[in-house]
């Protein structure tokens, strides 16, 4: 039966198949060699093989030592189920310049069911894979220097810390000595500058070691309201300082023992309230602990701290969590701090397979949550001091 257009001209086939702008092959499936016996002008252009080099040939003669052998053995295998198949392949032109195709191989059956041809049609994706590759290159360079950095942060921090701890300790024993008001105020200043310095060193090896996949969080059994009671504890002074309260609400539900890593989820919530104690030039600082669900045998905790101090602007939530990154340049300069907490805050977080949140609107205050899943404890161990 011929086929005809609109224009009831016989269309022809072969010339629309010799001008396709893909490779175009017809192989006989009823020989064991599998020769091909049809090849369209594009191969030919694409390979440099003319088409009487071609046909007869298996396709194998495209192969080089750089094509995959597993790939390869994919093509014979669909080839003996008789099957169609889509994959990506290496080959080589007649000059040996290697070349990417993706190929898609279909079977060709008669009425009786037998398998006579197999048509293959190739696009060239040596742009494509090219690009890939750079892509590829250009991830890893960026990775294995900013492993470096971060190496050579961590290495420099503990550089630092021998001589910064013997600095401390020199002004520490020098406070001990009779010393008039004003060395004293001298001397206080050193050591909140101390602090400081060590407080950033401390940080910055955080973030090295989190960079690295150096940092673990530990299993262990704690008291949460215990917990708590000592991270009150320690910012009181600093609320008080500042005259603002400091208040906290701890849900009876949430249970006396459970199991996680207390350490680190103190360094979270301490410097949450740090920050939020040191924002707030007036009113209170709120922390509420509740339990958000329990499923057999987890128990997930919300940490929130409220407080009423300067708040964040809107245009500058989504970079608070980025390292070195403080909302407000003046900010820095009025209130100290190097903008790696927060970033340090949702790394850690994301290690104990929980959360942080942030809501605020500008000159009304902030409020943190923290959501973490920790274990329930069965048994009521012997349970020692979390700080």
């Amino acid at each position: 039966m011929s086929i005809q257009n609109q224009h009831s001209m016989p269309i022809q086939w072969e010339f629309l198949i010799s001008k396709l702008k893909s490779s175009v092959t017809v192989v006989d499936a009823t020989s064991p060699e599998l020769p091909l016996i049809y090849v369209n002008e594009h191969f030919t252009t694409l390979t440099g093989y003319s088409y009487e080099e071609s046909v007869g040939q298996n396709c194998r003669f495209l192969q080089g030592q750089d094509t995959l052998p597993e790939t390869v053995s994919k093509i014979r295998e669909a080839l003996r189920q008789q099957q169609s198949i889509k994959t990506e392949i290496l080959n080589y032109t007649k000059t040996g310049r290697k070349f990417w195709n993706e190929l898609n191989i279909d079977p060709i059956f008669n009425d009786e069911g037998e398998c006579l041809f197999f048509v293959g049609i190739q696009y060239d994706i040596s742009e494509r894979k090219y690009a890939e590759e750079q892509l590829r290159m250009a991830a890893h360079m960026a990775e294995m220097n900013s492993r470096g950095q971060l190496e050579f942060i961590g290495k420099l921090n503990h550089e630092l810390r021998t001589p910064l701890n013997g600095i401390m300790g020199m002004i520490e024993l020098v406070g001990m000595e009779e010393t008039s008001n004003e060395q004293k105020e001298y001397l206080e200043l050193a050591r909140q500058s101390g602090e400081a310095l060590l407080n950033i060193v401390n940080k910055s090896l955080d973030v090295a070691k989190l960079g690295r996949g150096k940092m673990k969080v530990e299993q262990i059994d704690f008291q949460p309201s215990k917990l708590i009671q000592q991270i009150i504890k320690t910012h009181e002074v600093a609320a008080r300082q500042k005259q603002i309260s400091l208040v906290c609400h701890l849900d009876l539900e949430v249970p006396e023992v459970l199991v996680g890593d207390p350490l680190r989820l103190r360094q979270v919530l301490d410097n949450l309230i740090n920050n939020a104690i040191k924002f707030t030039e007036q009113g209170e600082v709120h922390i509420q602990v509740d339990v958000k669900e329990t499923l057999k045998d987890v128990t997930t905790l919300v940490f929130s701290i409220q407080d009423t101090g300067i708040g964040i602007p809107q245009d500058q939530m989504n970079q608070l969590f980025e390292a070195f990154t403080q909302t407000d340049v003046s900010h820095a300069r009025r209130f100290g701090g190097s903008g790696l907490g927060l970033t340090i805050c949702k790394e850690l977080m994301e290690l104990m397979h929980g959360e942080i949140r942030v809501e605020s609107q500008e000159g009304q205050g902030t409020q943190f949550q923290v959501t973490v899943p920790l274990k329930r404890q069965r048994m009521m161990p012997n349970v020692g001091n979390v700080g």
